[in-house]
């Protein structure tokens, strides 16, 4: 598959429009994008119709150097000790195919794996457990519960495109 990414400004100037108005378009376009997709309960209902035998769940830091905090104790809360980078943590399920299911909301980079998956989605993830759809998780979630296993390599790559950069998000 080839993918071509460009920037907003040349999308907008091809199709005629002020970079302002592509970006307004660009939001109102990911917003109802974002309506339609299914919430995570959803998208594990689906799974198990379709008698999928497990999903994977893995965290992964995407990298940015526009973010700034600090904890109370004074330490960088958008900085990762475990990447040794800033950013920000989302945990990313997918079918056992690779096939993208649900991004979770970003956290901050500072947020361990285990924490994250235990605000967004491992909830979801014990009673799908419990359903008979087990999942894999990567060592970030080690001793999050019954129904996650870990799985000992991470062996997919999870590309996003959007249309004013590239990034690809790897296992770390």
């Amino acid at each position: 598959m080839v993918t071509y990414a460009a920037t907003l400004h040349c999308l907008a100037r091809d199709a005629g429009v002020s970079q302002a108005t592509g970006y307004r378009y660009l939001h109102e376009g990911i917003d109802v994008l974002a309506a339609q997709a299914p919430d995570l309960r959803e998208a594990l209902d689906r799974c198990r119709a379709e008698e999928m035998s497990h999903v994977i769940l893995n965290g992964t830091l995407v990298r940015s150097d526009r973010l700034a905090g600090t904890r109370d104790s004074g330490n960088d809360l958008w900085f990762s000790q475990k990447h040794k980078s800033v950013g920000r943590n989302v945990q990313f399920l997918s079918a056992a195919d690779s096939t993208p299911l649900r991004v979770s909301d970003a956290e901050p980079g500072s947020t361990p794996d285990i924490t994250a998956a235990r605000g967004h989605v491992l909830p979801a993830l014990y009673k799908a457990a419990a359903d008979g759809l087990p999942t894999l998780a990567d060592k970030g979630c080690t001793g999050a519960g019954i129904g996650l296993r870990e799985k000992a390599v991470a062996f997919f790559r999870i590309s996003i495109v959007c249309c004013c950069s590239r990034t690809t998000l790897r296992n770390a």
